[in-house]
């Protein structure tokens, strides 16, 4: 066991100074050493397609179990370097939320750390530091020190949005190393029950025809802004937006028809439509939505390439060790394993537990950040941060 555990840790050892890429495939090695099927030199294979290292990821944490070196259950001893100057973790880790307690994403990221907690031996603190759409709490985690005892919850607006928003932000998306994406949350496109419009059609017919309807938006600049500016780009529809200080008054304002649309989170429009409060159109993502089975999605309408969705993922500073992040993740991908722990996560709204690696991750981000920067190219003129 001592042999299997200081084989695999020497290769993740030598993987992580040729890059996060290699040190994921490691995980391979490793899975095959299990099987007698590679050398005890500890060299890393050619690195793998991203997908198949996704999809090696669920077995990882089972053939260690196999072999006793982790078990399944929350709990897993990771000081893994106690066999050096320091260990980790060496003290109590902090998680910056840079929103306020209570959303979505503050629920999610206390999941991440009860079960972190657990699973490191060590608490898992969080510090909300909400203000300056997200920019007060992400500027503070990017000047923490780099070594894996602060991490952050990063979302599309602070990672996607403010870099082309605001033209004096004080941080950069290459200030973190991403550990895993939770997931991606569709929004849905919503009115008050009262309204005269039933469908999307009806929408889009009275568009055509020369409506522009009210949209209240979660401020200038906002996901719920921006993802309509692009509904507006790619369907009938025309808005007139007005911006309200966050979503609940902007929900609020939606539901009591006071404006004639707005985009709203499950979490939020399923609670409005099941008490008679609001009227769903359409929901942004790939598939409906199980407790709104007869609302379609944007794709079903006959617009494919329209994603209306928000997204939540886990950072640390980067510049640290890789070993820790890669510590982080095996953790994060406990949680989602955890029955328990990853159906607390699910009822945030998330469609499903993405969980995805720290380089697909940084992939997944590259790609947002592109998609979103022409979008808000096309909607908003530059802020002063």
């Amino acid at each position: 066991m001592l042999i299997l555990r200081a084989y695999y840790f020497r290769t993740m050892a030598r993987c992580a100074a040729a890059g996060s890429a290699h040190t994921r495939t490691a995980w391979r090695s490793y899975l095959q050493r299990l099987k007698g099927e590679v050398s005890m030199s500890g060299k890393c294979p050619q690195a793998s397609h991203p997908h198949a290292v996704n999809g090696l990821r669920r077995s990882f944490l089972k053939q260690l179990a196999a072999v006793g070196a982790v078990p399944l259950g929350l709990g897993m001893n990771s000081r893994l370097f106690a066999g050096e100057s320091t260990s980790y973790p060496s003290r109590p880790l902090r998680m910056v939320h840079a929103f306020s307690p209570g959303s979505g994403t503050d629920t999610t990221g206390r999941i991440l750390a009860e079960g972190l907690g657990r699973i490191l031996q060590q608490s898992v603190v969080v510090e909300n530091k909400p203000g300056a759409s997200m920019m007060i709490g992400t500027s503070y985690a990017a000047k923490q020190p780099a070594d894996g005892h602060t991490l952050v919850m990063v979302t599309l607006d602070s990672m996607g949005l403010n870099p082309f928003l605001y033209k004096n932000i004080a941080y950069r998306t290459s200030d973190f190393d991403p550990i895993t994406l939770v997931g991606e949350i569709p929004l849905i496109l919503f009115g008050p029950p009262g309204s005269p419009y039933e469908a999307f059609g009806d929408l889009a017919k009275a568009s055509a025809g020369g409506t522009v309807f009210s949209n209240g938006t979660w401020g200038h600049g906002s996901v719920g802004h921006l993802v309509s500016a692009m509904i507006a780009d790619q369907t009938p529809l025309r808005f007139q937006y007005v911006p309200f200080q966050g979503a609940a008054p902007a929900y609020q304002a939606a539901m009591g028809g006071h404006v004639e649309l707005a985009m709203g989170s499950p979490q939020a429009v399923i609670q409005a439509v099941r008490a008679g409060k609001a009227r769903a159109y359409a929901v942004g993502g790939d598939t409906r939505l199980e407790a709104l089975p007869d609302v379609p999605t944007f794709k079903e309408l006959g617009y494919p390439e329209l994603k209306a969705m928000q997204w939540h993922g886990l950072s640390a500073r980067a510049g640290g060790d890789q070993r820790i992040i890669d510590t982080l993740y095996a953790g994060c991908d406990q949680i989602f394993n955890d029955p328990d722990m990853s159906e607390k996560v699910r009822r945030v709204g998330y469609t499903k537990i993405d969980g995805r690696p720290p380089a697909a991750f940084a992939q997944y981000m590259a790609e947002q950040t592109a998609l979103w920067g022409e979008v808000v190219k096309r909607a908003v003129t530059p802020m002063d941060g």
